[in-house]
């Protein structure tokens, strides 16, 4: 499986989940990490944006079902903890972030998109779903909170009860989305997102993020 990698542009951090299927495995994680870290250190330091996009078919894929299917429960939910800590970093990154969607983004993958100030999804291809209801899962404490919280009532029913896919022009409309472009512009949009609202972060955005995201990341990451 590809791993997330990193290249600055300017007062941009992009993040690249790669071109495979991204499923959030424990290497996935290990790596958000690191690169989360780097970037965060430059983000307290000055104007900065973080974005995060993907190469292929797939923005993100979601957890590591064939890997949980191999562990035993006490593993997984010590996977998940460690999953739901990387989007809680996102939820109070110092500085705005940007998930730029250039392909599905499923489960987890849609949970992590969520997590960011801003999405720009691709207009043509792909979509947001949450398919815990037709994998006969539950969702964690955390991440349910997530959905909840950053969502408008009507369209958090609809995604978690009914597993609805969600294209582009569907999730503008819920409000969870920002703005659909073409593949073309997607990364072009999402950079001037970063790059308008970069001079905000610091500190004190990262502060401003924590009251915010309160209710949600009181519950994401705990054992």
């Amino acid at each position: 499986m590809s791993k997330p990698s990193l290249r600055r542009d300017g007062l941009l951090f992009v993040v690249d989940f790669g071109d495979g299927e991204n499923r959030i495995d424990v290497a996935w994680v290990e790596a958000m990490q690191g690169l989360l870290d780097e970037a965060e250190s430059q983000a307290l330091a000055g104007p900065a944006a973080l974005v995060t996009t993907g190469s292929a078919k797939h923005y993100s894929n979601g957890l590591d079902v064939e890997f949980m299917a191999r562990i035993s429960d006490r593993e997984i939910e010590d996977y998940v903890c460690r999953v739901e800590q990387v989007i809680s970093r996102i939820l109070t990154f110092p500085a705005p972030t940007v998930a730029a969607l250039n392909g599905h983004a499923f489960g987890a993958g849609a949970l992590l998109m969520l997590a960011h100030d801003y999405v720009v999804m691709r207009q043509d291809r792909g979509y947001v779903c949450w398919p815990e209801v037709h994998l006969q899962m539950a969702f964690p404490h955390g991440l349910l909170a997530l959905i909840k919280n950053n969502m408008a009532p009507a369209a958090a029913r609809e995604a978690v009860v009914t597993g609805r896919r969600f294209g582009a022009r569907e999730a503008v409309a819920a409000g969870f989305v920002n703005e659909s472009v073409g593949l073309d512009q997607l990364l072009t949009v999402a950079s001037n997102y970063g790059r308008t609202h970069a001079p905000t972060a610091g500190s004190n955005l990262q502060k401003i993020k924590a009251q915010l995201h309160k209710p949600t990341t009181d519950l994401l990451g705990r054992r």
